[in-house]
């Protein structure tokens, strides 16, 4: 199952926050190392000196509980059956670490008196991403809580609580002297200066954060809106096709075996026999396309997935050759097969649509006495399936266009009047559904070669 169908109950909302825990893990883990960074050019670069055990102490806690929210976010992104209520547990609780991270870091370097008190402010920015304005608020007044804690606590208990930063003088560790004004934290203008500001941009801070996040909601439940929109067209459309292909196939089916046998008892020279002729030949091309439909239309809803088994590529590869050996040696084209083992986890019939299509193309737009080559195998632990031909080749305007529905490049027209622009669009859908890649290489009048990687291959003894 891929992260899109295990993820397909969730909103693109959430689906974006589900993402952003785990980027927030990452950011973590830079402010972890930038704190280490900032304390230690403090320490030898400008001499300024400060408790740093318990400094130190708070960053290791930080990437311990870092840790332990990564390898969660991890295993929450892989889960197969997420809730919402998961995705909002966890995001509360890291925010909640980081204001705790912030407040022991902040109280361990000179509490009120450092100016990197101003890190309250990076939870609010997280607390407005994740959640609705008043719960953004309720950390707003959390944040607040902490540094009142903070700060009145140095003012009232400063022999207990209060740290203050010291700078060398001269380097000489007597004559220490406080980094900011002596007593600053002891003066209740200062404290309430610094609990003020501090309250006032928490608040300040989730609400323009708050406000953008709201704005980027509204667009993201917008463009779910039409995502749904388009998924409830898409099935439409692929019902229609079904539908419309399946009621046109027997009729046109039996108009072709009419004029199959009106054909059959007229005379090589009769009036008429040329229309009947060419009444055949436009009935076979409208059937090729009707099927194609078919099969295109099926690829489009997610039944696909559950028909997953191990399929020996080397099989498929062999019948298909077999199937069109015939018509290879009609136009004496050189058939060249080398299959070597390759299992892969897939649905047959579709795998054999692939090989099919390619092989088709490759016989088909390559002139008499060319070459086709197919081989397949495992290559780095891949099942590599390509298709070489010495045909009319691609020109490189049209190589982007090549997998759209119905598109059919002026040199291929020319070679082959009829076709339906289906068969490499089948091709990409069956091989994006098996979580695979596929590569193209051409030269005009050189010929064209399509390479196939699959994943999980196993070669059998």
């Amino acid at each position: 199952m891929t992260n899109d169908e295990r993820h397909s109950e969730l909103t693109l909302t959430e689906q974006e926050l589900l993402e952003r825990l785990e980027w927030f893990t990452h950011v973590r883990w830079g402010a972890g190392i930038s704190a280490i960074v900032f304390m230690a050019i403090g320490w030898w670069l400008f001499q300024v000196r400060f408790d740093w055990v318990p400094a130190i102490g708070v960053v290791a806690a930080l990437f311990v509980y870092n840790f332990i929210f990564w390898v969660r976010a991890r295993r929450l992104y892989r889960h197969a059956g997420i809730q919402k209520r998961w995705i909002t547990r966890l995001a509360h609780a890291q925010i909640l670490c980081d204001l705790l991270a912030v407040a022991a870091l902040v109280h361990t370097i000179g509490g009120i008196e450092n100016h990197f008190v101003i890190l309250f402010l990076f939870p609010m920015v997280v607390a407005s991403e994740f959640f609705a304005p008043r719960v953004a608020c309720l950390y707003a007044t959390l944040a607040a809580v902490l540094v009142n804690l903070i700060g009145w606590g140095e003012y009232f208990y400063p022999e207990t609580f209060h740290r203050p930063l010291l700078v060398l003088v001269n380097g000489d560790a007597a004559q220490a002297v406080p980094l900011v004004a002596p007593g600053a934290a002891q003066h209740y203008v200062f404290v309430l200066q610094v609990c003020f500001v501090m309250t006032f941009a928490s608040y300040v801070t989730v609400f323009i954060a708050g406000s953008i996040a709201g704005r980027l909601r509204l667009r993201e439940e917008e463009l779910q809106a039409a995502y749904r929109d388009l998924r409830g067209l898409e099935q439409v459309k692929s019902q229609f096709m079904r539908k419309t292909s399946h009621e046109l196939r027997a009729p046109i089916g039996a108009v072709q075996s009419l004029l199959k046998a009106a054909g059959s008892q007229m005379a090589l020279d009769a009036p008429g026999r040329e229309l009947v002729d060419r009444a055949v030949r436009r009935s076979e091309s409208m059937l090729d396309l009707i099927d194609d439909l078919l099969r295109y239309s099926r690829l489009q809803g997610a039944t696909v997935l559950d028909r997953f088994e191990p399929v020996e590529l080397a099989e498929i590869v062999r019948s298909a050759a077999d199937l069109f050996r015939a018509q290879a040696e009609e136009k004496h084209i050189q058939l060249q097969v080398r299959a070597d083992s390759a299992v892969v986890s897939g649905v047959r019939d579709s795998l054999a649509d692939v090989v099919a299509n390619l092989l088709s193309n490759a016989v088909r737009y390559t002139p008499a006495g060319g070459r086709v080559t197919v081989e397949c195998g495992c290559k780095d632990g891949e099942a590599v399936l390509a298709v070489s031909d010495s045909g009319i080749g691609i020109p490189p305007g049209e190589l982007p266009r090549l997998f759209e529905e119905f598109f059919r490049g002026q040199i291929a027209k020319q070679t082959v009047q009829h076709g339906t622009g289906l068969g490499l669009t089948i091709v990409k859908r069956v091989i994006d559904l098996h979580g695979g890649r596929i590569d193209v290489e051409s030269e005009v009048g050189r010929g064209t070669t399509f390479r196939v990687r699959l994943p999980a291959c196993v070669a059998r003894a």
